[in-house]
């Protein structure tokens, strides 16, 4: 198997180059997110409601969580409860600027590169949610109450973004043992595990050593078919030739992990940069890669940006996943929105 390549798109703070430079970096990260958390708690910043119930799924890490697989959940779960939702993210990485809709529950309105891949994702996977991006996360879901009337706002990554008042602030932690636990650029934390205080309620992912209550614990559920465009359907058991995984992800190791679990042999792994648009430069690497194996598997979020044509010559194929919540932890959230919606 091929890993050699994958160095240079490892997260950066995993290098233990220029450890002089990031320390000081560092501290003085930590002291302006802790001032500006301080003038967040003593109220002398501004926090915006808007007339519907706010939850923020959101965490500490800087990706690789699962947060936007824990928005699906929650959209999912509130419609079978019979409730509106629309679902507020910042599109990180698209091309466009200001407040725009993504989806309107009908149809889709923006591309992967216009809407910004996560939400776009979503817009796929929830037809019938509204769906808006926009760097001002307090004006955007303002403009999604006006708009859509709806009466529950999915934040997405909404942790850092204070300035919108929310009712529930959910946190997903990353449970692996190995997981950096410093602030940037020394680790991947946002700011400090002490504000963890602000939520209120945390889960957990890709648990792998310590105890952790089991209604905490969200579970990644992979079916044993793969995907592709239309109607096309590969059965794991049943891969051609030789097959190889890329992936554009928080966390790659996770997927590469799954796959192996679930039975794929791998001749190739390549790592891209989390948010990967697959430009010229990417598709040559998976150009030249591909002479060695005959079928890709990837994720959803990276083959949404696959071109069409990609994905026709070499036979590219995604493995879906869903996120599961503990049954007690729902009804937690649940009775917790609807306290919220009686006020």
């Amino acid at each position: 198997m091929n890993v050699s390549s994958n160095t240079a798109f490892r997260p950066w703070w995993q290098s233990p180059g220029l450890l002089i430079l990031r320390l000081p970096l560092a501290g003085l990260f930590w002291m302006v997110t802790e001032i500006r958390n301080l003038l967040y708690d003593w109220r002398w910043l501004p926090v915006k409601r808007v007339p519907a119930v706010v939850i923020s799924v959101g965490n500490l890490s800087a990706g690789g969580s699962g947060k936007t697989l824990l928005v699906e959940a929650f959209a999912r779960k509130l419609i079978a409860s019979k409730y509106t939702v629309g679902i507020v993210s910042r599109g990180y990485k698209r091309t466009t600027r200001g407040i725009q809709i993504v989806a309107d529950g009908w149809q889709i309105q923006l591309t992967p590169e216009t809407a910004g891949d996560e939400p776009f994702l979503l817009a796929l996977n929830l037809p019938t949610v509204p769906i808006m991006v926009g760097e001002d996360k307090a004006a955007t879901a303002e403009a999604m109450v006006k708009r859509f009337g709806v009466q529950i706002i999915l934040l997405d990554d909404g942790f850092q973004h204070r300035r919108l008042y929310r009712d529930m602030d959910c946190v997903i932690l990353n449970a692996t043992p190995d997981h950096p636990g410093n602030i940037l650029p020394l680790g991947d934390l946002r700011e400090s595990r002490r504000q963890l205080r602000r939520g209120d309620l945390i889960f957990y992912t890709k648990l792998t050593g310590g105890e952790v209550n089991p209604t905490d614990l969200l579970t990644f559920k992979y079916t044993d078919q793969l995907l592709s465009s239309g109607s096309t359907v590969r059965a794991m058991n049943e891969l051609p030739g030789r097959v190889g995984a890329f992936c554009g992800i928080g966390n790659p190791d996770h997927f590469f992990s799954e796959l192996h679990r679930l039975g794929v042999k791998l001749e190739e792994e390549l790592i891209f940069p989390d948010h990967c648009a697959y430009d010229n430069k990417d598709r040559a690497r998976l150009d030249s890669a591909g002479n060695t194996v005959d079928l890709w598997i990837t994720t959803q979020k990276d083959w949404v940006k696959l071109p069409p044509d990609f994905i026709a010559e070499h036979q590219v194929f995604y493995l879906p996943v869903e996120m599961e919540i503990h049954p007690e932890k729902w009804a937690e959230v649940l009775a917790r929105v609807e306290s919220d919606l009686v006020r």
